[in-house]
């Protein structure tokens, strides 16, 4: 039975990976037509493709009442954004060459991260009145990357037609969703083999698991030496993780409470990494140790969660 589940999780995360890549490809052509700069890329187009698995892992996740897995998929996957994939990112990078002018979507990162840290450490309820504040915060934060100048020349080649884009776009997404479906039954039932708490669960194999096409996305972007891009995928599944996987939950259960499904540790954590990462983005730092680092910091974390 152990073995048809693992065979079950893998093969299911696999169709998840690859239908995010394709969704992530197509989205990339989509916003060649708007000449959209290289961290507003990252930040709005390839994270939202970077966190499908997120989002659609939260759907079936809230169906069969495992708030845990929503919770610990959300701080799991934010803390293997910055660690894991930021790690990841910093390994070839002598310098980062960050704009002066995206410092400020560095510090709306920042300001979304402490904010969330709040929600999850005190006894609240988000609800529908702090879900139209959360819609409000997000709107403001599209409003203002908008309005930053557009490097006319960042994108040349030619793309396919809109409409073949679209559907490419939603096969990806139905793909994800049914695949995200059996990939979080598969996930419950090892839960309940091993005898490992759903949070648990959810910071470690589904997090882990969701985060691998931020890795995959990272790895491309480097390769192309698109640093920025890779930047922006980063903070914009991070902050596409806090408000969608929220609001979602909203939507579908009314309201939730985080307060009791993370530990402090996790809920720490979480305020740390962001903070970290935002320091270090802030200040240009790169390099193979603090990469090495924060790769390790993620092991022992990863580790200390089972042993």
């Amino acid at each position: 039975m152990i073995i048809q589940n693992f065979i079950g999780l893998l093969l299911s995360l696999s169709i998840l990976i690859w239908s995010c890549d394709y969704a992530i490809n197509n989205s990339i052509a989509i916003s060649k037509l708007f000449k959209i700069r290289e961290i507003f890329v990252g930040i709005f187009i390839i994270s939202i493709g970077t966190s499908l698995p997120e989002f659609a892992v939260t759907f079936p996740a809230l169906k069969f009442n495992a708030q845990g897995i929503v919770a610990g998929n959300l701080v799991g996957s934010n803390i293997a954004n910055i660690l894991l994939v930021g790690g990841i990112m910093l390994f070839p990078i002598r310098y980062l060459n960050i704009e002066n002018e995206n410092k400020s979507t560095f510090r709306f990162f920042l300001l979304f991260s402490i904010l969330f840290f709040l929600l999850i450490f005190f006894d609240i309820k988000v609800d529908f009145k702090i879900g139209i504040f959360l819609i409000i915060l997000i709107i403001l934060f599209f409003y203002v990357e908008l309005k930053k100048p557009v490097k006319a020349e960042t994108y040349k080649t030619k793309i396919e037609s809109n409409y073949l884009l679209i559907v490419k776009i939603a096969i990806a997404f139905i793909a994800l969703f049914f695949s995200s479906h059996y990939f979080i039954k598969y996930a419950l039932k090892m839960t309940d083999f091993f005898g490992v708490a759903e949070t648990t669960i959810g910071i470690t194999v589904v997090a882990f698991g969701t985060a691998l096409p931020e890795v995959i996305a990272t790895i491309i972007s480097i390769l192309k030496k698109q640093y920025n891009l890779a930047i922006g995928n980063i903070l914009g599944s991070n902050i596409a993780n806090i408000f969608g996987i929220t609001l979602i939950a909203i939507w579908i259960n009314g309201d939730i409470n985080y307060y009791n499904l993370l530990t402090d540790i996790d809920k720490w954590l979480f305020l740390i990494t962001s903070i970290l990462f935002f320091i270090i983005i802030y200040l240009r730092l790169a390099g193979k140790l603090i990469s090495i680092g924060l790769v390790l910091s993620y092991l022992a974390y990863f580790i200390y969660l089972y042993f």
